[in-house]
This record gives C-alpha cells, sequence and structure tokens, in this order.
C-alpha cells in the first residue's frame, strides 16, 4: 500500500491496515502474518504509513 493511495481505501481496511502495521512495528508476533526481520528503513516506512493513515481518518472523521 502507498501512502499517496490511502484516498481509494475505507475507513475500516485502513482501521485494519494500520493495526497490523502497529502490532508488527511493536513486534508483536501473529501466525497470519509472514515472519521476517525488518530493517530500520522497513519500520520507518512503517511509521510514515501509519501517521498518513491516521491523519486521513482523523480528517474523514472531521467532515
Amino acid at each position: 500500500m502507498r501512502i499517496d493511495k490511502l484516498h481509494k481505501f475505507s475507513d475500516g481496511t485502513l482501521t485494519d491496515v494500520r493495526t497490523a502495521l502497529d502490532d508488527r512495528f511493536k513486534g508483536i508476533r501473529m501466525k497470519y502474518l509472514p515472519q521476517s526481520i525488518w530493517r530500520k528503513s522497513d519500520k520507518d516506512r512503517a511509521a510514515a504509513v501509519i501517521q498518513a493513515i491516521d491523519k486521513r481518518l482523523k480528517t474523514r472523521r472531521s467532515i
């Protein structure tokens, strides 16, 4: 998922993606997520996407 394509997704999908990314970012292991080692760039990208999703959801809630 690219940051510039977030407008195409519904609130529920964005919330699910944000939760999964946040759990993965914090190191919580889940059976349905693939286990791989994240590089620093992966963590930075995940943090940026989480911030963009939060901003998008906040904007939608205010409208």
